[in-house]
């Protein structure tokens, strides 16, 4: 599929990978709805893109059922139409199941869930549901493409990870589902799979953290951003990409540590 001048929806576009994402997107002369929480970054965003004409932001907390369908409202409203979208959006969590203060909280897992899982699956609904009413583009009758995030940690969790590591292998065993709902409506699903990236989740990393994870890592860093979105880029455009889930890890494996 070729991106240049669709239109995008991308979650946690505020900050982090999502902002590359959006920044990358416009670069190649997306439109781009940006979803956050976050409203002074995301109009600042939206000034620093060229204003309306270019990119709109809009208040989303993804795990609102109604809120979603908003945000894919507006889009439209907006712009006509969605073409893209890249579901960003999550929380960290860390949390033993058990420690001296006791077990681990429900409320945590409930929380994370709540966030990760269903605030990807809201928006992975509503956008595919606009796309099944658009036109399909292009020589390969496509009408969209979904991206969800979901990290490293959902296949190899390290101790503490049991929330996140959950959140994030549901949103891998989501992936082929979706494809197999959508392919038939033109729509296709991937999934990536980050390991630790630079942006503002990772801050409280120190620098002997971040060089234990170079030194697994066989290219010898963390990845920047702007790489996860030239991923995102990737998988937009190669129409026989669907149902897979991709990690963008620089080689990083995580054994019992």
């Amino acid at each position: 599929m070729k991106i240049e001048g669709l239109v995008a929806i991308v979650t946690g576009g505020a900050s982090g990978l999502g902002e590359a994402t959006v920044q990358k997107l416009a670069s190649l002369k997306c439109k781009v709805a940006i979803a956050d929480l976050n409203e002074e970054a995301g109009n600042a965003l939206v000034t620093k893109l060229g204003g309306k004409e270019n990119a709109i932001f809009v208040k989303t907390d993804v795990s609102d059922e109604q809120a979603a369908e908003k945000l894919v409202e507006e889009t439209v409203k907006a712009f006509g139409a969605v073409h893209i979208v890249v579901n960003s959006a999550g929380v960290l969590s860390v949390a033993p199941t058990v420690s001296s203060k006791g077990p681990a909280k429900a409320a945590e897992m409930l929380r994370t869930l709540k966030i990760n899982v269903l605030g990807t699956f809201n928006v992975s609904k509503a956008a595919a549901y606009q796309m099944t009413k658009q036109k399909p583009i292009g020589e390969k009758e496509e009408r969209g493409v979904i991206i969800n995030v979901a990290s490293v940690a959902g296949i190899e969790g390290q101790r503490g990870q049991v929330c996140y590591s959950a959140s994030k292998g549901a949103i891998i065993g989501m992936t082929l589902p979706l494809a197999r709902d959508l392919g038939k409506f033109g729509i296709r699903v991937m999934t990536i799979a980050p390991s630790i990236f630079k942006t503002p989740m990772a801050k409280d990393m120190n620098d002997q953290i971040e060089a234990f994870f170079k030194m697994l890592t066989p290219v010898g860093r963390i990845g920047d951003p702007p790489e996860f979105a030239d991923a995102v880029v990737s998988l937009a455009s190669n129409s026989f990409l669907t149902g897979e889930v991709v990690r963008l890890d620089g080689g990083l494996r995580l054994g019992h540590i």
